[in-house]
């Protein structure tokens, strides 16, 4: 696929390309077990406690036990699960789509700290669907890969630590 670039003739508009790199990883398992598997290595991230701790002006070491206690063993909370192939197969065939936001809100504050925009890309992204023939795939973009563009060394290092994490998930899980 080509990108169709279109000038934009104002000054404060800044235009910046770069390459994400896309990470499948195929399963013989199916959806449903794939999707347990996935479930069991990452905490439940709750907004209800997150919008608590924030109008209760909550110390940051009591915010970091409570996050703490919320990450799953790998180190991840799932921070928003989309079940799309539930809408999706109301318009035709059925359909297995999950699409899930983990992450780890302790981690993204340092880089974002570093860079607010990299709140673009964090909590990174996991799809999960199957292709009708009995195979489960699993896809993210890598981190590094998304994040590169803000040429920040500090950042750079966190987000590959971020892309052995995914991949030791993805292949564990597959």
């Amino acid at each position: 696929m080509e990108a169709v670039d279109v000038k934009i003739t104002d000054e404060r508009v800044q235009t910046l390309n770069y390459t994400v790199t896309r990470v499948v990883v195929s399963s013989d398992k199916p959806f449903n077990e794939v999707i347990n598997a996935i479930e069991s290595i990452v905490g439940d991230g709750k907004y209800s406690v997150f919008e608590e701790l924030v109008a209760a002006k909550a110390p940051f070491e009591e915010v970091k036990a409570v996050l703490e206690s919320m990450l799953g063993p790998s180190g991840f909370m799932k921070m928003a699960m989309f079940d799309l192939g539930a809408l999706l197969s109301l318009m035709g065939k059925p359909k297995n789509v999950k699409l899930y936001l983990l992450g780890n809100p302790l981690i993204a504050n340092q880089m974002i700290e570093q860079n607010p925009a990299v709140g673009l890309y964090v909590p990174p992204r996991l799809l999960v669907y199957d292709d009708y023939d009995g195979k489960t795939y699993i896809a993210y973009d890598k981190p590094s890969s998304m994040l590169s563009q803000f040429d920040n060394g500090f950042i750079l290092k966190v987000s590959q630590m971020l892309d052995q994490r995914f991949q030791e998930a993805a292949v564990g899980i597959a």
